[in-house]
């Protein structure tokens, strides 16, 4: 199989630079005083930062008789770039011990601490100080830094190079160090899933090393268990509850329906074994701690049907009343946030089949908001260098082309944790091809310190680190707001535009289409429309005061063509958990649940503070003053509820999630006593789907009620043949064989457009209305029925078809589903399958046809094959693979060697990586 690629616009941008000094001055001289004396590069507890963060740090010394002004010096973790920092005007004076942040946050008030725009890697990197005129005056070679440990200089500014257990930043160095960092103890197994006991043997290179070891998931020391025979990795069975037995929030169990004190399991929790260990040496800092985590059971891999995680740290970093996160402890401590909350763990992550994708030092924190007192809580992971790596290179969701993470969540499903488990995920899910930003999903199963912690929602958090790796957005490039226009992350600037568009819609008529023109160069009509559509038609009633999320990429004006970096404002759905009839007394609407018009709802003039205030109703509003966005807002709804939202998507949806977690839910029900049966969860999953039944009805008379609409019209769409078009109604293109049929208002203006399969030419529509226009718009009275006709291209197959170029500064592009049930001429978006007009073509020879076969090219025994050359079981054929993509399969025909031709814009983009 061929795969070319069609590039627009792709470079690849390289610069070079130089720096001359023109002349010799005495600061050339005194310069030579200056050393780095000590750094960095996992600060934990060390010292804090004018912002209360312990950041990387380097210390430079000038152990000189003279001052040195340190404007245009430069220091880097790079030895190709420098200059990547450069000192403002300030200056060193004798003897002083000067102190740089290396936390990226890119500082340079003389007057303030300075702060460098990078870190330093825990790894090891270069960290050098040049004179402005390109001498290199000092260099750190790359070391690797365990937390918390220095590299400095001893004696201070002309010693050699040691480590330091107690570092001194900004103070001279305390001698005399250690000389060397010990290596990692070697484990003779990876973590993994066996099906039978084996014996563990640890090992060290060093001679006079002593290995010490945990079972326990707390940090080896000195009084740890000292390694000296094989260690049996066993089955657990048996091994009493320890840290399940430990309270997890301090509020009594008022009763049904209000189930939210914690209760013990209902009995021994299934266990994994966690080994971590370290080296100790009378002559050296501690050594790394390693961890890793056996599952022995009989049936091995298969003991679980989800992904599992295991995380490793000292108890008291979750339950101690002092410090704990995990409990209520002695001050609030689940509510508390901030880096003295953030605690170190080790995180290892198994698939399904038990093998071991990852294993990373992290930190952990806490994640949600009044959900932190449920008794299973929300855990954000954290990748930074103070612990090992700074992203997890992982592709966490298979169906995601984001291949690595700098922060995600195992979260507990929120206000619904004891309900579904899976609410605002399957919500999201379903909004996962709107036009907004939705967070992805894959249930999974948590351990901590070796016993089961229960199911755990791995979602993708949002911050600055989520658009770098989505969509290679720096932090100053974008500007995130929430709810009343509140700065949450990015680039505070850009709040002053979201502010100016507010106030242009509530102080315009947008009834006028030349102000809602405007309106469209400010905002994403789609993206908001969507993500109003998705929270009215779940019944999300914890919005939209509240979980509103918005962003926009700085730009001075619209640029039409630009995708996510035109320059207007986007959403992203999150925490939806209130919505599809959320079974709690406090849920607004909940007493009407289906029914609830939350149309009204979202558009009220005069809400409470919460959840629908004024402010947080007042674009939807004004903006259904337009007729032309009102009909877009009407027709967009139905588009939806005839596709996205239809009874049998949804259900569909709602029952793919339940049958993966069905297996593992009596296990975790056991653990967390919620829900309290596998009968009441069958029945929270029943009520979803009794809600998806019968939501669509009632949003459509909520609809006709707001608008003061006629009532709904039945449209039924078709094609004269299978395979040679395809009908776009309003925003969709419904996939059907045969006919389709959809719901939509009376009088609300319908746009339909004929599109033609590759090799064929739209004819007319006939039915109910009739034309030769592709495009054409309609105001139906009544039912209708319309049938496009095609037919086959007289210029068909001599012309070359290229399918229309996906945005790449949009995000990645992923091709990695083709169901076996496609029509011969349908293509994938953005890809078009072709043949050469060839016999036995070579490399060189361009495959310029569309992958079909006219009915007077068959041989006689193709004749009447339905789909040629798609699926037939001879002769050349393309095979939909579903998850697994396409095959071409040549079994005779030379001339039909098969070919996927993907299009890619690539203009924007500096470094294009593709893989297949």
């Amino acid at each position: 199989m061929f795969l070319r690629i069609i590039k627009i616009g792709l470079r690849r941008l390289c610069f070079a630079g130089f720096f001359l000094a023109a002349a010799l001055n005495p600061a050339s001289i005194f310069s030579q005083s200056l050393k780095i004396n000590e750094i960095m590069a996992s600060n934990a507890s060390t010292i804090a930062d004018e912002d209360g963060d312990f950041e990387d740090w380097i210390e430079i010394y000038n152990f000189g008789s003279e001052p040195v002004g340190l404007e245009g010096y430069g220091l880097s973790d790079n030895y190709s770039e420098p200059f990547r920092w450069v000192f403002p005007a300030v200056s060193i004076y004798p003897g002083q011990y000067m102190l740089v942040w290396a936390s990226g946050k890119n500082r340079t008030q003389p007057d303030a601490p300075l702060h460098t725009n990078f870190s330093i890697s825990a790894s090891g990197e270069e960290v050098i100080l040049t004179h402005p005129g390109g001498t290199t005056l000092d260099e750190l070679l790359p070391t690797s830094l365990p937390t918390d440990i220095s590299r400095g200089r001893y004696p201070n500014g002309s010693g050699e190079w040691r480590f330091f257990m107690n570092p001194t930043p900004g103070q001279p160095n305390q001698g005399p160090g250690y000389g060397f960092l010990l290596d990692p103890v070697d484990f003779s197994a990876n973590g993994g899933s066996f099906q039978e006991e084996f014996y563990l043997n640890l090992s060290h290179t060093s001679e006079n090393a002593q290995v010490f070891y945990t079972l326990d998931g707390s940090i080896p020391n000195e009084n740890s268990n000292l390694f000296s025979e094989p260690i049996l990795i066993r089955n657990r069975q048996g091994d009493p509850n320890i840290i399940s037995l430990i309270p997890t929030n301090n509020n009594p169990d008022p009763g049904p329906p209000y189930f939210e004190g914690w209760q013990p399991p209902l009995a021994e929790v299934f266990k994994v074994n966690i080994v971590r260990a370290r080296a100790l040496h009378p002559d050296a800092p501690p050594g790394p701690v390693i961890t890793h985590t056996y599952l022995v059971h009989p049936e091995g891999n298969q003991r679980f049907s989800l992904p599992w995680f295991s995380l490793a740290t000292d108890n008291e970093n979750l339950f101690d009343d002092d410090i704990g996160i995990y409990v209520h402890g002695n001050h609030h401590n689940f509510f508390q946030d901030g880096p003295e909350w953030e605690k170190p763990a080790n995180l290892s992550f198994f698939e399904i089949d038990g093998t071991l994708q990852f294993n990373e030092d992290i930190g952990i924190r806490l994640h949600g908001n009044t959900t932190r007192s449920r008794p299973r809580k929300s855990l954000r992971i954290i990748a930074r260098n103070d612990y090992g790596n700074s992203w997890i290179n992982y592709r966490l969701f298979p169906e995601k082309p984001v291949n690595q993470y700098k922060r995600f969540i195992l979260r507990n499903s929120g206000n619904d944790w004891d309900m579904s488990v899976f609410r605002d995920a399957f919500i999201q899910y379903l909004a996962r091809k709107l036009s907004v930003e939705t967070q992805y999903y894959r249930p999974s199963i948590l351990f901590i310190n070796g016993e089961y912690w229960g199911i755990h929602n791995l979602r993708d958090r949002y911050n600055q680190h989520h658009f770098l790796a989505h969509y290679g957005l720096e932090e100053h490039e974008f500007t995130t707001l929430e709810n009343n226009s509140v700065f949450k992350f990015g680039n505070e600037a850009g709040r002053n535009h979201y502010m100016n568009m507010r106030n242009f819609i509530a102080n315009n008529n947008m009834a006028l289409d030349q102000n809602y023109q405007t309106v469209q160069t400010m905002m994403d009509l789609e993206s908001f429309t969507d993500f109003q559509l998705a929270h009215i038609f779940a019944m999300n009633t914890d919005w939209p005061g509240n979980n509103s999320l918005y962003w926009r990429y700085l730009r001075e004006e619209f640029m039409p063509g630009a995708g996510v970096r035109d320059g207007r404002w986007r959403w992203m759905m999150l925490d939806a958990d209130f919505g599809f009839w959320l079974n709690f007394f406090y849920v607004p609407g909940v007493e009407q649940g289906p029914a609830h018009n939350t149309l009204a709802f979202a558009t009220a003039p005069n809400g409470p503070n919460w959840p629908n205030p004024p402010w947080s109703t007042m674009i939807l509003r004004r903006l259904l003053q337009n007729e032309s966005y009102r009909h877009h807002f009407i027709n967009r709804f139905c588009d939806l509820m005839n596709t996205t939202f239809k009874e049998g998507n949804v259900i569909h949806v709602i029952d793919s999630i339940k049958n993966l977690l069905e297996p593992e839910m009596q296990e975790h029900i056991n653990r967390w006593r919620r829900p309290v049966s596998l009968g009441s969860w069958n029945q929270e999953v029943q009520r979803m789907r009794n809600f998806a039944q019968q939501r669509p009805g009632y949003v459509r008379s909520h609809i006709n009620s707001q608008f003061s609409l006629s009532g709904t019209i039945n449209v039924s769409l078709g094609v004269n043949q299978a395979g040679t078009g395809k009908v776009r109604i309003n925003t969709i293109e419904p996939e059907f064989a045969g006919s389709w049929q959809g719901i939509y208002f009376r009088n609300i203006p319908l746009t339909l457009q004929a599109i033609p399969a590759p090799g064929y030419r739209f004819v007319e529509w006939t039915g109910s209305f009739t034309g030769q226009a592709e495009k054409i718009v309609i105001a139906p009275t009544d039912n209708i029925q319309m049938t496009a006709h095609f037919e086959e291209s007289d210029d068909f197959p001599g012309d070359e078809m290229n399918p229309p170029a996906y945005r790449l500064i949009n995000g990645a592009y992923l091709f990695n589903y083709w169901d076996a049930n496609q029509p011969e001429g349908s293509f994938p978006p953005h890809l078009i399958f072709q043949q050469s007009n060839k016999n036995d073509p070579a490399l060189a020879d361009e495959m310029t046809h569309p992958y079909h076969i006219p009915p007077g090219e068959y041989h006689g025994d193709d004749q009447g094959s339905i789909g040629f050359p798609y699926r037939l079981t001879r002769r050349t054929r393309l095979n939909g693979l579903f998850d697994n993509g396409i095959s071409f399969i040549n079994t005779g025909r030379s001339r039909d060697l098969g070919a996927a031709v993907l299009a890619i814009d690539t203009r924007g983009l500096e470094d294009i990586t593709v893989s297949w």
